[in-house]
């Protein structure tokens, strides 16, 4: 996509994020019956080997499938990145290659890919701290995780105190996963060229070449975006007639609500950290910024939890009620997304915003004014961005919605996921979809303005 030139690769290069609009669990149910594909393999185990081994050969198919099922629609976080990070390296390294006798392959593999590392890592760090968070999907395989384990204690077991415990073993788990990957990443050094020309000349493949792109690009899509979306249309239009029975205007409302709140709670808060850590530099707007930014690498699971204890300490301390209403859920929604709103910003005002406020401070600008006449308009676009990418979250969570949501409080995700634990696949479909759909326009719009900037 990034460096080559076939048929319909502009095309490929829009829908390949597709997937990101579809959240895991809800790929799990589409996929709910590909085990039985192998029921005629694991009854011929039985009959010709034994009953361990069939159960082996199963436990390694749930696993293999609920692997398979998660990837297809998390790759786009680590191809996003990707794609920029080999966008930006620019012509000059590739050409200066070329000139010492290097062909495509080995640029590939000896400049590009290495160059793109700090992205790829970034990418499957995301990755990571998605598969930790997901319980929709796990569950609905089956699969024992630390996740399943937390909701497992604290609601079917109602032990609270072994739920923190689960949730202790998480935190140390994420800790020591970033430990490890600053330790690799600690020697080396990477730079961009900054007046290099971008990798805007894609070099065109032969009809076979392309043929095989065409179908390498087309596999994730087809297993990450089109069969779902296929099988949850099919079984939609079966349950048309309920339609409006199983999503009313309702859930709809608090979907849509819970999400604009939270974004536009949550961008506000991440622009005062951001210009507070810059105009009033001080170890207490240091650490709060790097606090608020760990949220996202903890899992939706623990964080309900630590919130259930906040909302405990709250009841016991005053007498407002703060346990089971959406004043905490939406508190908690901000814990956990606030690193998605505070990267872009800061990112913004990093590198538009420096050189006019040393300007503007000259000419005798109070800083409020700056703020409000220079640096919000200059970073417009990269608030909305964020905006946009924490209500795309909030609207796919699952875990702390579960856990945290008031009673007889329903969300599109929540009403989705009872429905699947009921048995009712067929009719989790009509909010599945709602969901892909609330999705599918602020990611295409945010991957329009990505192509635009570039």
């Amino acid at each position: 996509i990034s460096a080559y030139n076939f048929r319909f690769r502009n095309i490929f290069e829009w829908i390949l994020v597709l997937p990101l609009a579809i959240p895991t669990y809800i790929s799990a149910y589409a996929y709910f019956d590909i085990l039985e594909l192998f029921n005629p393999l694991l009854v011929w185990i039985r009959t010709n080997i034994n009953f361990e081994t069939m159960q082996s050969v199963n436990n390694f198919l749930v696993y293999l499938v609920t692997i398979l099922v998660m990837a297809s629609v998390l790759y786009p976080y680590i191809y996003l990145l990707a794609r920029a990070s080999f966008i930006r390296q620019g012509k000059q390294l590739s050409d200066a290659a070329r000139t010492l006798g290097h062909n495509n392959k080995s640029i590939f593999w000896k400049i590009a890919l290495p160059m793109a590392r700090p992205a790829i890592v970034a990418g499957v760090s995301l990755v990571i701290m998605e598969t930790l968070n997901d319980y929709g999907a796990v569950e609905h395989f089956g699969i024992p995780t630390l996740t399943t384990g937390i909701f497992r204690t604290w609601l079917g077991m109602g032990d609270l105190t072994g739920a923190l415990r689960l949730s202790a073993t998480v935190m140390i788990l994420i800790f020591f996963v970033i430990i490890i990957e600053k330790k690799l990443r600690s020697g080396s050094k990477y730079h961009e060229l900054v007046n290099s020309k971008p990798l805007s000349d894609k070099i065109p493949l032969q009809k076979n070449k392309s043929i095989i792109a065409i179908i390498c690009c087309s596999i994730p899509l087809m297993f990450g975006f089109v069969i779902p979306i296929s099988r949850l249309i099919s079984w939609a239009w079966i349950s048309r007639s309920i339609a409006s029975d199983i999503v009313g205007i309702e859930l709809i409302v608090n979907s849509l609500g819970l999400a604009m709140i939270t974004s536009l709670g949550t961008v506000i808060i991440a622009i005062i950290l951001v210009f507070s850590a810059r105009y009033f530099k001080s170890a207490i707007t240091y650490f709060s910024n790097r606090l608020a930014i760990l949220g996202y690498s903890i899992p939706g699971a623990v964080i309900a939890i630590g919130m259930l204890l906040f909302s405990g300490q709250v009841n016991y301390l005053t007498n407002y009620v703060l346990t089971g209403t959406l004043s905490l859920l939406i508190f908690a929604y901000i814990v956990r997304f606030l690193a998605v709103a505070w990267q872009p910003i800061n990112a913004g005002i990093e590198s538009n915003c420096d050189s006019l406020n040393q300007a503007s401070q000259t000419l005798g600008t109070s800083t409020f004014r700056s703020l409000t006449r220079v640096n919000l308009p200059l970073i417009k676009d990269t608030i909305l961005t964020a905006a946009l990418l924490v209500f795309i979250d909030i609207v796919k969570e699952l875990p702390l919605t579960l856990i945290l949501r008031p009673f007889n409080f329903e969300t599109l995700s929540t009403a989705t996921f009872d429905l699947s634990s009921q048995a009712q696949i067929v009719e989790s479909s009509i909010p599945a979809l709602s969901i892909i759909i609330m999705v599918l326009a602020p990611l295409i719009f945010l991957n329009y303005h990505l192509e635009n900037s570039k």
